[in-house]
């Protein structure tokens, strides 16, 4: 298979390209634009995931590199978390490791983040332009959606339908705070990133 000219695989990258690009602005965004947007691209995501080719066993064969460091990861899921305010509220998530009914706890913009950090590293993988790494980014991607991040995408879906449809969107949790603390609450962030490197 032509992973550069395979058409589901196509409309994927052009739907996860969005979604990442669409991520790393939260912060331009209302918490009731964020979410509504948010909600029809996690529908859109999980259906072109469903779609993708199958992978063969020859294609995880090649490389796969990691783009995004966890410090990156923790940047999206803060900003994400800002946006979110009262709404970044923890949700079950089952386990599909095990049949007696576990779940695990997760906050939304823990969810947001771990989905970000699949789809950004298969697009990366993908922009690479090296067929082999490409695929074996591809086959990855969908193991993983199999075991892991499909079913917190469907929690994380489930979630944001409430949201949108039973909560008032319009309330801004930060309206009453100053340009002050907004701007520590990156702020923090970027100083403990510092310290790190």
């Amino acid at each position: 298979m032509d992973i550069y000219s395979d058409k589901s695989t196509l409309e994927f990258v052009t739907v996860a390209t969005e979604f990442c690009a669409f991520v790393e602005k939260v912060k331009k965004f209302s918490k009731k634009d964020f979410v509504t947007k948010l909600h029809k691209m996690l529908s859109l995501i999980y259906l072109k995931t469903t779609l993708l080719t199958p992978f063969d066993e020859a294609d995880s064969d090649g490389e796969v590199e990691a783009y995004l460091s966890e410090y990156e990861y923790e940047y999206i899921k803060r900003n994400v978390s800002f946006v979110l305010g009262s709404s970044d509220s923890f949700i079950s998530i089952y386990n599909v490791e095990t049949s007696d009914g576990d779940t695990e706890q997760a906050e939304l913009s823990d969810c947001v983040a771990d989905v970000y950090h699949n789809l950004k590293n298969f697009v990366e993988n993908y922009r690479s332009l090296s067929e082999e790494s490409a695929l074996a980014s591809r086959a990855e991607l969908l193991s993983d959606f199999k075991e892991y991040w499909g079913v917190k995408l469907l929690s994380l879906l489930t979630a944001v339908h409430n949201l949108v449809y039973f909560t008032d969107l319009d309330e801004d949790d930060f309206q009453d705070e100053t340009p002050e603390a907004a701007k520590n609450f990156y702020s923090d962030f970027v100083e403990n990133y510092h310290k790190k490197i």
